[in-house]
Formats: C-alpha cells, sequence, structure tokens
C-alpha cells in the first residue's frame, strides 16, 4: 500500500503553498520532509489528512482516492496525525488521554459509557493494557495518572504520539514530533519510531525540523522548497544535494555526504 500525491496543488489568495507536488509514500518505509520556513510542508499535511483540501490534484492511500474527505474518515482508513501543537483534553490524565483514542464506536452507546457492555469492558481492559505498553516504551509509565496539563512540552509530544499508536494506524504523520523533547527521548522516538517500521511494517510521514534526527531513520527524503518538490532520495544522496545544500545555507557548496546539521540549529518554524 501507498501514499501517492499526484501534482497536489494548494493556494491561499495569490500565495501558492503547495506547487504540484508528486510524490510516493511506502505505507511500510519511514519518509522525511523537510524545507525551510514557508515550505508548504505543514500545509501538504493538511491536504493530506482532510484540514485544508488541495485545490487540485489527487490524493491516494492504498486503492483509495483521499482528497476532500474529512479528516475524520481519512483517520478511519488508518492514516493518523499528530500536530505541531499538541493538541486533546488538558484536564485527563496520560492514562485517561490515551484511551480516548482507542474508544470504539460501540463503546461510545449508554451501556458502554456505564460499563455496562461486555465487550465494552474487555475492549477497555485491552486498551489500558496497551496503554501501559507504549507509554513503557517511551519512558513514560510514570506519567499515566498525571494530568496532561502538568507535563512539560516535551512529555506533550511524546504523549501526541503514543496517542496516535492507540488508534492502530496504518500509517502515521507527524509533525514536528521531536520539538521541545529532550535529546534522551528522542533517541527512544527514534528507536520505537524504526522498530515499529521494520518489526511492523508501520511506516511514517515525518515533518521535523531536527535534520540529525530524520536523517538517522528516513528510508527516503523530499525536499520542499517553496510549495515545489526540489529533491527526493536516500538520505546520503539528499545531504550530498548541492541544492538541498543550498537551500539550507544559503549558498552552493560541495558536500562531504553528512547531513547538513548546521541546519538544524537554524530551521525553525512551521513551513
Amino acid at each position: 500500500m501507498e501514499l501517492v500525491l499526484d501534482t497536489v496543488r494548494k493556494t491561499f489568495g495569490g500565495v501558492v503553498a503547495v506547487d504540484d507536488v508528486s510524490a510516493v509514500m511506502p505505507q511500510d518505509k519511514i519518509t522525511a520532509l523537510i524545507g525551510p520556513n514557508g515550505a508548504g510542508k505543514t500545509t501538504l499535511f493538511n491536504a493530506i489528512t482532510g484540514f485544508d483540501p488541495p485545490d487540485r490534484g489527487s490524493i491516494s492511500f492504498g486503492d483509495r482516492r483521499i482528497d476532500g474527505l474529512p479528516p475524520w474518515r481519512v483517520a478511519e482508513l488508518g492514516l493518523i496525525r499528530t500536530f505541531q501543537t499538541p493538541v486533546g483534553f488538558t484536564t485527563l490524565t496520560v492514562r485517561e488521554s490515551m484511551l480516548t483514542a482507542a474508544t470504539p464506536h460501540f463503546a461510545e452507546t449508554p451501556a458502554g459509557a456505564l460499563g455496562l457492555s461486555r465487550r465494552a469492558r474487555d475492549h477497555e481492559r485491552t486498551a489500558e493494557a496497551r496503554a501501559e505498553e507504549i507509554t513503557a516504551e517511551l519512558d513514560m509509565a510514570d506519567l499515566l495518572d498525571v494530568r496532561t496539563d502538568e507535563l512539560s512540552a516535551g512529555d506533550r509530544k511524546l504523549l501526541e504520539f503514543a496517542r496516535s499508536l492507540m488508534a492502530e494506524p496504518k500509517m502515521l504523520l507527524l509533525d514536528e514530533p521531536a520539538a521541545a523533547v529532550a535529546p534522551a527521548n528522542i533517541g527512544r522516538l527514534s528507536q520505537l519510531v524504526r522498530r515499529l517500521c521494520d518489526e511492523r511494517g508501520l511506516g511514517s510521514l515525518i515533518i521535523d525540523h531536527n535534520l540529525s534526527f530524520l536523517m538517522q531513520i528516513a528510508d527516503e527524503v523530499h525536499v520542499l522548497d517553496r510549495g515545489a518538490l526540489l529533491a527526493s532520495g536516500p538520505p546520503a544522496e539528499i545531504a550530498a544535494n548541492p541544492d538541498v545544500m543550498r537551500v539550507y545555507l544559503g549558498e552552493d557548496k560541495e558536500s562531504d555526504g553528512s547531513p547538513p546539521e548546521a541546519a538544524s540549529d537554524t530551521v525553525e518554524g512551521a513551513g
């Protein structure tokens, strides 16, 4: 299964935010989407996930065309996204917040809500065990009973990622998952994303300005510049591309093939 973009275009007034982008992202691989401020990365995410449909072009996931579908329907098909600014229920605990992402329709009936449905009770027990397993992998087990609004900015980002896994995705779309996360936790996040891909075939499309993080885990990198696709290829090829260096560093120069790490500390913003 693949996520396929075919000449996707999105404008806001006279500004072209996404300029006829075509790309293929395998469901079982890790794909990075990079670019400087205003490159169109988040706009492209919004187009894929139904928050801001494209003006033209098509977006398909597997054999299903998804452009024009509402966000809830895109998520129902297995494309689960996170956001730059974590969303959720600030007064719930981490455990409760995790469980909201795993609530099926049958548990939302009056009987399910009151715990009177055996099916709903069985599902809740399974979901609680899964929440404990995921938070343990992210070294967040001791935060399960902490309210979301009491978490640090980095832990809220990790919770956002953990909640996305509770929805049993077919592919993850991660918007700045490493932002504000402590270096040690970025390492755990990297390991988990890579392991989910290698062992379970759960791939990701990731935006992040931490290029070291992306270059270490990505199988393929797409570079956007002013809404257009500038380059695509494996991380080593992208790191050696003089056009990519020019976009990030403002000059043409030879590269030794190492990731453009200097840009990871200087390139910030929504994109």
